[in-house]
């Protein structure tokens, strides 16, 4: 990356952007555009996190603004910076619009900080290198330069109050927005190809993974940049917005997507909402640790995505039975039917073209959980047989088939496997028994204190009669994080990442760690927002005085 090109990076510190788009402005790449609203903002924003620390570890404010300042010679705090970012075939550019109090300063203190020269070339043209290398061109106008590798580029000076000014009416602390044309999809989908290439290519075996463990990860990844790409080919517009609430130090990320008229992504989009979910009766938890719903129609072109990948998810799984090696011939007989009910259920569901389900995770007696959750499926009865080969398979369990009926649904119950019981039992107590509801139109789950209870009532709910419309929301979940993650640094140990985790955990005990996402139809766009709690702000807050502990003292 070229010299200039880090001095709004070392802005951003914790935040970061890189979104395709083509080598060149021409209708074929991606309009992209960024903005911060302000130098200030960022010291305001960071210091806003830090306080939410001890107050030991805020006493690395001093450093962490030090370092920032910096790389503030010159830079006008109070207004707004403007970036492009274009990835083209081989590597991303950037084209940076700066505010300046002074351009001496500027030149001097910032870029001579970096050794590199400017000279003047033109009416407020300057030729920027770095020992005879020619790294790129600025030009400064009315209280801004534009830097590029290009001298094209910085023809005219960009001012972010004007190019960027619907974001920066929506008080972003950053924010960045893509605008396409719909006369050259075909062109940028072509741009799109060597990125795919790359990435799948970088793509290689881990340690004792095998061909088909690999298999599964590019086609997952491949169905990945599927979705990328359509959404950078066939938007017409995609913005992102992001700002941390002073009121409630909570974080906030907004997304704004419209499609191209007449484009997949846009029939896709219509398809949403328009019919309400199969669990739209059932109540959602005031208390939950975890609550989800989705309900999202798939259209053809997820529907052969998923369908491939989860045909390579079942060529993966049936190569790890056959290679258990203390498992006999039966047992692997019994775990591939099993296997294969599974996949033939959701390939059903798939083939149907509806994502529909739920879970509910909430707080009950004795400090354990009780967990409702639901799918809809199609001939989901099927399942029965999947639970009856259980026992006789590579999983050392028991099951207890029609233990109960409710109404048309048949509950079995499951107990849990050895090796999981104690993780099992910080989530949901002593109970070691999942129940497992089967239907032709659902399949049912529950777990915890309580869990039959929960469960029939659920059912009771679903079956109700109900007058429910279609909801907007198509994608709702919130998760209050730090039980979720006790679970998992119990099962990692010592692994990499264990300290982390461990901060983690100490941010999150003062509460308040809640993630929330909504996805929502409002007629031709999808409007999403994402909110990070105080508790995992706080998390960041730690591990930056953490950074600036072990790098700036």
């Amino acid at each position: 990356m070229p010299r200039p090109t880090r001095i709004l990076p070392s802005l951003l510190l914790l935040l970061s952007l890189a979104v395709p788009g083509q080598a060149q402005a021409q209708e074929s790449s991606a309009n992209v555009g960024a903005v911060l609203h302000s130098a200030n903002q960022v010291l305001i924003d960071l210091k806003s996190i830090l306080d939410l620390t001890t107050k030991t570890e805020q006493k690395q404010w001093e450093n962490i603004e030090g370092i920032i300042e910096t790389f503030l010679f010159g830079i006008d705090r109070k207004k707004p910076l403007g970036v492009k970012v274009i990835l083209g075939v081989d590597e991303e550019r950037f084209q940076f619009a700066l505010p300046l109090t002074s351009l001496k300063e500027f030149i001097d203190e910032n870029l001579g900080g970096f050794e590199i020269t400017s000279r003047r070339v033109g009416t407020g043209l300057y030729k920027l290198s770095e020992q005879k290398e020619t790294l790129g061109y600025m030009r400064h106008s009315k209280g801004y330069v534009s830097i590029s590798e290009h001298r094209a580029e910085v023809a005219v000076v960009a001012d972010p109050r004007r190019t960027m000014a619907d974001l920066l009416a929506k008080n972003y602390s950053l924010a960045a927005t893509i605008n396409n044309s719909a006369k050259q999809q075909a062109a940028r989908r072509k741009s799109f190809g060597p990125i795919r290439e790359n990435l799948l290519a970088a793509l290689k075996a881990k340690k004792g993974e095998t061909e088909a463990d690999l298999v599964l990860k590019k086609t997952l990844l491949s169905f990945e940049l599927g979705e990328a790409e359509r959404f950078l080919v066939e938007s017409q517009s995609l913005t992102a917005g992001f700002r941390i609430e002073p009121e409630t130090t909570q974080a906030t990320l907004d997304v704004d997507l419209t499609a191209i008229a007449g484009s997949g992504l846009e029939k896709s989009i219509q398809s949403l909402a328009t019919t309400p979910s199969h669990f739209a009766g059932i109540p959602r938890a005031k208390t939950a640790i975890l609550s989800g719903r989705i309900h999202h129609p798939l259209d053809t072109f997820r529907r052969t995505g998923l369908q491939r990948v989860l045909a390579a998810a079942r060529n993966a799984i049936h190569g790890d039975i056959q290679g258990q090696t203390e498992a006999t011939s039966a047992q692997k007989t019994a775990s591939t039917v099993v296997l294969d009910t599974v996949v033939a259920v959701i390939q059903s569901a798939i083939t149907k073209g509806m994502l529909d389900g739920f879970i509910e995770v909430q707080p009950a007696t004795g400090g354990a959980n009780v967990m409702v959750a639901g799918i809809r499926t199609v001939e989901g009865d099927r399942l029965r047989a999947a639970l009856a080969a259980v026992p006789d398979s590579t999983v050392a369990t028991s099951v207890a088939l029609d233990s109960t009926e409710t109404a048309g649904v048949t509950i079995h119950e499951v107990a849990v496997p050895e090796d999981l019981q104690a993780d099992f039992a910080v989530l949901f107590g002593d109970t070691q028994i999942v129940l497992v509801g089967t239907s032709a139109d659902a399949a049912w789950c529950a777990a915890g204190p309580g869990a039959l209870a929960a469960l029939k009532s659920a059912i009771a709910s679903h079956s109700t009669p109900t007058d429910a419309q279609p909801d907007p929301v198509f994608v709702d979940l919130s998760v209050k994080v730090g039980p979720w993650l006790k679970v998992l640094d119990n099962q990692l140990g010592a692994d990499e990442g264990a300290a982390d985790r461990k901060l983690a955990l100490k941010a999150f005990a003062q509460g308040k760690d809640t993630l929330q996402l909504q996805l929502r139809r409002d007629g031709k766009r999808v409007m999403g927002r994402t909110t990070l709690g105080t508790g995992i702000l706080r998390f960041f807050g730690k591990k930056m005085a953490e950074f600036s502990k072990e790098n700036f003292e």
